[in-house]
């Protein structure tokens, strides 16, 4: 280990005093994580995933599937090609300043208004088709659903998850059953799997967020796993999982034009989302973290105000998300509208662009 990087893992920050990383890796009593394991076996999975995703269930299951229900695979034609207003688009969207607007439509002999149309026209038909939504959705649907199985099954034996205190009873000393590591391995893959895609993907209005929580979730779950917090850090992805699972469908319900049974999903992902991103992750977990683990553990060593500050983070996360869901509520009881401010927002199209010069 070069220099900087075994300053970096000194165990007077890392671990509980009296404990160096030697010590726990010689271990015969308790098994620790091996740290190497999240740096290999999730981007395998990760790529297995990925493949899996687009190169057998999208084709051959969420397509057809969406098909069959109905949503439509269809988009705007573009409009007349520009190189000049392709150059206004790439860098302004169809929000270009006054200046950028006029040097284009002087570039172009056409009104500024035509501009607008065109920039428009060419967002509607850059947007992510309803099929590949649906299909993204699927997706998500899939694997949230499968994960939330995978945790109850591994989790459901486990001391820790009946009584949160022995997250950190006897703490470091706690051995990483098979289940869990599948566990741990299975939500890195995904997250790394789900960088890769989100930029790629279609614009969600919360892009910056959702970027911010899966780097911070990522961090979190290598930070949990070299320095064993393992089990707290189960009991979190267990809370977080379940209520993506109605949201999504509710979206999906939307794309298929089952209005009824998105406010039903929504309703459901409310209820499930108040009870554990505002009940269970803050009461029982962070109440934990915060105020029960210095007393069982007697952890005043530094990785624990990092491990608690990232873990606030999140907290903040959802409040911001939680905010944006009411307003989802407050617009459902107000105009009878119910409309997702998470989901993807893009310009719509409003006309096709003329050769103004044929318009004379």
């Amino acid at each position: 280990m070069g220099g900087s990087q075994s300053m970096f893992w000194s165990a007077e920050v890392w671990l509980p005093p009296g404990w160096t990383w030697e010590k726990l890796s010689k271990a015969t009593t308790f098994t620790y994580p091996v740290y190497q394991d999240i740096w290999t076996y999730p981007f395998l999975l990760a790529a297995i995933l990925l493949s899996l995703r687009y190169f057998v269930l999208k084709p051959f299951v969420f397509a057809p599937l969406g098909l069959r229900l109905g949503v439509t695979d269809t988009r705007p034609r573009p409009p007349q090609h520009s190189d000049a207003l392709e150059a206004v688009f790439a860098k302004h969207r169809t929000r270009p300043p006054p200046s950028a607007l006029k040097a284009a439509a002087t570039a172009e002999g056409v009104s500024e208004r035509q501009v607008e149309r065109w920039l428009r026209q060419q967002a509607a038909s850059s947007r992510t088709s309803n099929l590949t939504k649906f299909c993204d959705l699927a997706w998500e649907v899939a694997y949230y659903c499968a994960y939330c199985v995978l945790g109850f099954m591994v989790l459901w034996d486990e001391e820790f998850l009946w009584d949160i205190d022995h997250c950190f009873l006897n703490f470091p000393q706690h051995s990483v059953s098979p289940g869990v590591w599948w566990y741990y391995m299975v939500a890195l893959g995904y997250y790394w799997s789900m960088t890769v895609t989100h930029s790629i993907g279609y614009h969600r209005k919360d892009a910056a967020q959702l970027l911010a929580h899966h780097a911070l979730t990522i961090t979190l779950i290598n930070l949990s796993w070299a320095c064993n917090f393992v089990r707290i850090g189960a009991l979190v992805l267990l809370v977080h999982e379940c209520a993506d699972i109605p949201m999504q469908l509710a979206k999906m319900c939307k794309l298929c034009g089952r209005r009824d049974l998105m406010d039903l999903m929504f309703v459901v992902f409310l209820l499930l989302w108040l009870c554990t991103r505002t009940g269970l992750y803050p009461f029982w977990i962070l109440h934990t973290t915060l105020f029960r683990a210095h007393v069982l553990a007697k952890m005043f060593y530094p990785v624990y105000y990092i491990f608690n500050f990232m873990l606030l983070l999140l907290m903040l996360l959802h409040i911001y998300w939680t905010y944006l869901i009411l307003r989802i509520v407050v617009l459902k009881l107000t105009s009878s509208r119910l409309q997702d401010v998470r989901s993807s927002s893009d310009a719509s199209s409003e006309g096709d662009y003329e050769d103004t010069k044929k318009e004379g």
